[in-house]
């Protein structure tokens, strides 16, 4: 495979793919293990999308091992040899602005961010900032044949650089790369991909173990509701139990909303059918949706009633994620033979609000994680009322770093809806009844000028008829 990189960008729209229906549990296009799909639902929620209760006996370990069962396909991405450079600032650094977050000084220093993906590889942008954690491929966390990790980690970290404007949203952070996933390598016999729920639920047990601030999650399952709502399942459970963990221990886990294909089906409004994980497990984990660059949403997000909020996923510009690579880009391309694609996915939109996550931890230290969840919901940008598609609207950086949230200070919550004054305190004027006395007075008026103009002349004619002059 190999990376290409372009200066200007042609309005393609195409969601990036990065081999994703491949994999299990890789972007967004999962796909759940057959012997799990007819799985019958016992939920009794009042809600019928919601989880089911948690087991916590069904508790993951903590970490990943390599499993040599795994054999690597194809080749790793190489690096682009365009030659061509990046200078301008990528239209999501402009729309977020956090650059005037780094002017401040905040600029994630003391913040570890673990990215749960497909590895990272060793970009001198990210260095010194960038650590290895468990990996479950032979190669080590700090490989990433597909790329997609490594692009997570350059929106989340990279650090600024004087030829060009990319920068990451929290350049001083640092990043824990747990590699769980690929899309590149199958196992023998079965032909499965790596990455399941419950090698998930390890990966993020191992990073509240390791002591981070923030995960970020850019891969998910898609399931049938039947399927997902199973107790019986060990996997969902365990990340369920894993995710919950990591809320108690102020640790913020921000999750993508998924990419429509394969399993990822679009919800309807109010009444989804397919559940995304980890998003689905709502009360602990902050789902991101994706809008391009007019604030609209992406037509690949999955909708959901667990989105939060959304960020920018289309068209986007981060690290060049082949081997041995040092520059930008803004395509992909995803083999040999294969057109490059835009860098644009939910996947591409959740490390934005992981990035802001650290520079609010960084700030506000003391804050748990779900002042720090409320923090950057409450301070989103509404464009009108809450939805299943995009949140609550598109992150505002500079809001949720600057702004003071009502309920971390006690403070009653400004009501969501304009209260109606009551009659007796401002009466409303009653126009019509002011109308038609304001014309009532006005023709009384003008009878008694009109009167008085007949007398006086009917006086004058009698005078003139009898030679005499009126006073």
């Amino acid at each position: 495979m190999r990376s290409t990189t372009f200066a200007r960008r042609d309005g393609l729209r195409r969601t990036l793919a990065m081999s994703a229906a491949l994999g299990t549990f890789l972007l967004c296009g999962a796909v759940p293990p057959a012997a799990a799909q007819d799985a019958g639902s016992t939920e009794t929620s009042d809600q019928p999308y919601a989880p089911p209760p948690l087991n916590p006996g069904m508790t993951a370990r903590s970490g990943l091992q390599v499993d040599e069962g795994f054999q690597q396909q194809q080749a790793c991405m190489q690096a682009s040899n365009s030659g061509t450079t990046i200078e301008e600032q990528p239209w999501s650094q402009r729309l977020l602005g956090f650059q005037r977050a780094h002017e401040q000084g905040l600029l994630g220093a003391g913040q570890t961010v673990a990215v749960i993906d497909t590895g990272v590889n060793e970009h001198p942008r990210l260095q010194p900032g960038l650590e290895a954690g468990g990996s479950k491929l032979s190669g080590g966390a700090l490989q990433d044949c597909d790329g997609h990790g490594t692009i997570v980690a350059g929106i989340i970290s990279a650090e600024s650089s004087d030829e060009t404007g990319f920068v990451g949203i929290a350049p001083e952070s640092t990043i824990l790369s747990l590699r769980q996933s690929s899309a590149l390598y199958k196992k023998q016999g079965d032909g499965s991909t790596p990455g399941t729920t419950e090698t998930m639920a390890r990966a993020v047990n191992s990073a509240v173990d390791s002591g981070v601030e923030v995960i970020n999650i850019s891969q998910s399952s898609c399931q049938s509701l039947a399927r997902a709502s199973n107790p019986a399942d060990r996997g969902n459970q365990k990340l369920h139990n894993a995710v919950k963990r990591a809320y108690e221990q102020d640790v913020v886990v921000v999750a993508a909303a998924g990419n429509t294909g394969g399993q990822c089906q679009k919800n309807a409004p109010g009444s989804p059918s397919t559940a995304v994980l980890p998003a689905w497990f709502d009360e602990y984990v902050l789902t991101v949706a994706s809008v391009n660059e007019h604030g609209a949403p992406s037509e690949f997000t999955v909708p959901g009633p667990w989105v939060d909020v959304s960020a920018p996923g289309e068209n986007l510009v981060s690290l060049d994620p082949g081997v041995n690579a040092s520059g930008l880009v803004n395509r992909v391309a995803h083999g040999s033979d294969s057109e490059p694609q835009p860098i644009q996915g939910t996947s591409f939109a959740a490390p934005y609000v992981s990035g802001l996550a650290a520079l609010i931890k960084e700030k506000y230290p003391s804050l748990t994680a779900e002042q720090v969840m409320h923090r950057i919901i409450d301070t989103a940008q509404r464009t009108g009322s809450d939805n299943d598609i995009v949140g609550h609207g598109m992150i505002n950086p500079m809001a949720a770093i600057n702004n003071v949230i009502p309920a971390e200070h006690d403070a009653a919550a400004p009501p969501t809806q304009q209260r109606q004054l009551q009659a007796h305190v401002f009466p409303e004027r009653n126009w019509a009844a002011v109308a038609v006395a304001l014309g009532g007075a006005v023709g009384g008026l003008t009878t008694v000028l009109f009167t008085a103009f007949l007398v006086n002349a009917v006086r004058r004619v009698r005078a003139r008829n009898a030679g005499t002059t009126p006073e």
